[in-house]
């Protein structure tokens, strides 16, 4: 893209994060009809808090730009609180927000009190296990901070429900506030969900509950019931029979098998699924068919992405002439994904929050997906794609995306359409607040998929703060964008009826180059508030456009920098006739993360240094003229990035333009303290705690090895390298027997890291073997010194076949490499785990 144009996208001005919503003037208003009644702690009339409100922002890696809205409040230090009055009767909320992660990363928990008209009732058990995510896709729980293009930490929030237990009248005030013993650093609350829920629903005829003789299903949470209630769908759909969930918590551990079943649960708010790896199983080419869910909610036990396990999504597989229905699915890698062969498939009313992945994906894989609907789904904080189309290797065809509710997809679009068949329909969807590398409705020749043909029609959409910057390409993304990235995109796509409202970015976005983008019309579109232009165009081809009216145009309507794509004004538009190919050269900095968070301090010590970054967004070089932080809070030189006086013009590629500041806490009394880092007017948040961490994730150190690339000298076959980083002692990688010593096993963290010491291990039932291990490190795969010289390393079974190396102090490599020129128990080299620790 043409450098003017990435320079100044995060210069510009805020857009506001309460533009009222239009109704669509022939449908009822654009999104999914919802159960509950949304407030947003910072925005809604009917909240009030003494915390801070954060946002509105649009910087990736700030807790504001990922919330719904771009605004949230943060609860800091005990009696901080925020409050919502009902406007209707509700017997239920959930709430959407954040904590800060462990110092390893995995989350903390923590305690926040619940309140109803002046009286404590509960203390929520909140959690940011399923939280916070690192490095470069598909990330890990890390903890890291680095290059703007990749290491931005991000995924922030989750949610948290709770059933009161009378119906409260309207004019309650629920609150949430910091008693004593609620010892999270910080508390984010971004919205309040609240609803009156139904009864549960009783055991319908010509349903059986499992949870009865014969089949003995526990309801209990307290047993493993996976077996049993597979044997009972069985059972079941053999003998013509729906399944009957009644209200409890069943504990799973993986799929079932679904086909020809009709399954009913209490009530999402009543039957709840839990567990690691489970969900519903289609079967694949031929489908499952004739399957009937409703009434449950599945609750997984995902925290970071592993793409090679399909097993943690809510539904996955074939499904045709089938029915899905009010389920609610949360902490699962993927809500559903449909694959292809599959035809007749009904979704509506699923409720799918914190996902790592995709919210739904409809994947013609092995076949067509076809006749398909997706309605009345509401969709929040999803790792991917919203909704996705993914024509992968046969078209999606007779599709309808109607009435759904997409907030906050973490990475990528709203809703994605790669590739695409005949008869796509995208009609009245609500559509807001993109984090990164997306739109709201993102259109593109992408993943390989098959030629779009159309016709694509996309009407009475409302998008509101979609788009987002993009780091990897070093520009901001529109609102809608076309991508010709793997062909021409010239089969006929329909615009008509949209909304578009404070769009960060463009509003309608090009992209191409050498591919063509052609066959677009737009008409009777609505365009208030543009952050840059209203169309970018960056590709050739053209696109016709009726009855278009921007206003509120941040820079020019069309940006053109040269005559490759032509907009046909086809009468009736306004407001984007003019054209620029230019933006100023002087943007304020970029600085993520936004909140840096100091835990577990000691007063009078000095804390571990934490990094912060800051990025020139400007088309001209930034002068570094003043960095300061607040007291307690001290700066230092990064080792590997530090900041000089100068920094170069924004660019995803040139080291230069990017820097590292090095922060420190040291406390002077217990409790929180906070400040900030403020760089030429561009501020970071800092808060320190000596209060003790809570979950899991502050006990021990991670290693680092398991986000590392491995690589070996040789490998035995079925013996490769990655077996020594797969947090598994029985797997193991083992050099080509036979062949001469040395051989080298190396890690590659992929950034300079801190590291203290190293474990090697062998499966725990070998028997004694010594051998002979170098320690290498370097920092650019070229130039190795010596960490740990040439030592025999006795594995003993009676030590569980263990052996740590302490590394010298002050260790900060990329690379680590083990050189074994010796093994009395083979005549190769041989590790199970290859462990490394900061």
């Amino acid at each position: 893209m043409n450098r003017a144009l990435a320079a100044a996208l995060l210069a510009l001005p805020l857009l506001t994060a309460a533009t009222p919503l239009p109704a669509t003037a022939h449908h009822r208003q654009a999104g999914a009809d919802l159960p509950f009644v949304e407030e947003n702690a910072a925005t809604s009339p009917h909240a009030r808090t003494n915390g801070t409100i954060l946002g509105p922002d649009y910087h990736y890696g700030t807790l504001a730009a990922e919330a719904t809205g771009r605004t949230a409040v943060q609860l800091t230090g005990q009696g901080s609180y925020v409050s919502f009055r009902l406007t209707r009767p509700a017997n239920a909320v959930d709430f959407h927000y954040a904590l800060p992660d462990s110092l390893h990363g995995g989350g903390i928990t923590a305690p926040l009190h619940l309140y109803v008209d002046g009286h404590a009732v509960t203390a929520l058990d909140l959690t940011s296990q399923y939280s916070w995510l690192y490095g470069n896709y598909p990330f890990s729980n890390r903890p890291s901070v680095g290059k703007p293009d990749g290491q931005v930490p991000h995924d922030f929030y989750n949610d948290i429900r709770y059933r009161f237990d009378r119906t409260l009248p309207a004019g309650t005030v629920v609150k949430l506030q910091i008693d004593p013993g609620d010892n999270a650093p910080w508390y984010v609350v971004n919205t309040a969900d609240f609803e009156q829920v139904a009864p549960p629903t009783p055991r319908p005829d010509g349903f059986t509950d499992v949870t009865q003789a014969p089949y003995g299903v526990d309801n209990t949470g307290t047993t493993d019931t996976t077996d049993a209630l597979q044997h009972a769908i069985d059972a079941l759909s053999a003998a013509g029979q729906g399944v009957y969930l009644p209200p409890g918590r069943y504990l799973l551990t993986h799929p079932f098998d679904v086909d020809r079943v009709r399954i009913t649960g209490a009530g999402e708010w009543y039957t709840e699924l839990t567990g690691k790896n489970f969900g519903f199983a289609g079967k694949q080419d031929p489908p499952s068919t004739g399957v009937e869910i409703t009434g449950l909610a599945l609750f997984g036990d995902v925290g970071v992405r592993d793409d090679s396990n399909s097993q943690d999504t809510g539904f996955n597989g074939g499904f045709s002439d089938s029915h899905l229905s009010h389920v609610w699915i949360q902490n699962e890698k993927v809500g559903a994904w449909i694959l292809g062969p599959s035809r007749g498939l009904r979704i509506d009313h699923l409720r799918i929050q914190d996902t790592t992945a995709d919210g739904i994906n409809l994947n013609a894989h092995a076949g067509p997906v076809a006749d398909t609907t997706v309605s009345d789904t509401f969709l929040r904080n999803t790792g991917d794609d919203g909704l996705a189309l993914w024509s992968q290797n046969a078209p999606d065809s007779g599709i309808t995306l109607a009435h759904n509710t997409v907030d906050s997809p973490v990475l990528a679009n709203n809703i994605g359409v790669y590739g695409a068949g005949a008869d796509i329909t995208i009609r009245d969807n609500l559509l807001q607040d993109t984090v990164t590398r997306g739109g709201g409705i993102g259109i593109g020749q992408r993943f390989g998929s098959v030629p779009m043909t159309g016709p694509l029609r996309i009407t009475g959409n409302t998008l509101v703060r979609t788009g987002q910057w993009d780091p990897g390409w070093d520009q901001g993304t529109g609102a809608i964008w076309f991508d010709a990235e793997q062909g021409d995109m010239t089969a006929p796509v329909e615009l008509t009826g949209n909304t578009l409202l404070d769009s960060p970015f463009a509003a309608f976005q090009f992209k191409g180059d050498p591919y063509r983008v052609a066959g677009v019309r737009i008409t009777d579109t609505t365009i208030r508030n543009v952050g840059t232009y209203v169309f970018q165009e960056q590709a050739p081809g053209s696109a016709t456009v009726a009855r278009t009216h921007a206003s509120g145009v941040a820079i020019a309507g069309q940006y053109r920098c040269g005559d490759t794509f032509t907009l046909t004004d086809a009468r009736g538009n306004s407001g984007w006739r003019s054209t620029s190919c230019s933006m100023p050269a002087n943007s304020p900095l970029w600085a993520y993360p936004g909140t840096t968070t100091f835990e577990a301090a000691t007063v009078g010590t000095a804390t571990p240094a934490q990094k912060v970054v800051l990025q020139n967004t400007g088309t001209a070089a930034h002068t570094l003229r003043r960095i300061t932080a607040s007291p307690g809070f001290t700066l230092s030189p990064d080792r590997d990035r530090p900041c000089g006086t100068r920094l170069d013009p924004a660019s995803a590629t040139d080291p230069g333009s990017w820097c590292v500041v090095d922060v420190a806490f040291t406390a002077g009394h217990e409790g929180i303290t906070t400040g900030s880092l403020t760089a030429d007017g561009t501020t970071v948040q800092l808060v320190g705690s000596t209060d003790p961490l809570g979950g899991s994730g502050g006990d021990a150190p991670p290693n680092l090895a398991l986000d590392a690339t491995m690589t070996a000298s040789s490998a035995l076959a079925w013996f490769p390298a990655t077996q020594a980083a797969d947090d598994n002692d029985g797997s193991y990688w083992e050099s080509q027997d036979g062949l001469p010593f040395p051989q080298t096993l190396t890690a590659d963290l992929g950034t300079p890291t801190d590291e203290s010491r190293i474990v090697l291990t062998l499966p725990a039932t070998w028997g004694p073997r010594t051998q002979t291990i170098e320690v290498q490190g370097s920092l650019d795969g070229t130039t190795w010194t010596t960490l740990a010289p040439a030592t025999d390393l006795l594995f003993d079974p009676a030590t569980a076949n263990h052996v740590t190396l302490a590394l010298p102090a002050g260790t900060h490599q990329r690379y680590l490499r083990l050189v074994v020129t010796g093994n009395t128990g083979w005549s190769a080299a041989q590790l199970s785990e290859f462990q490394i620790f900061a």
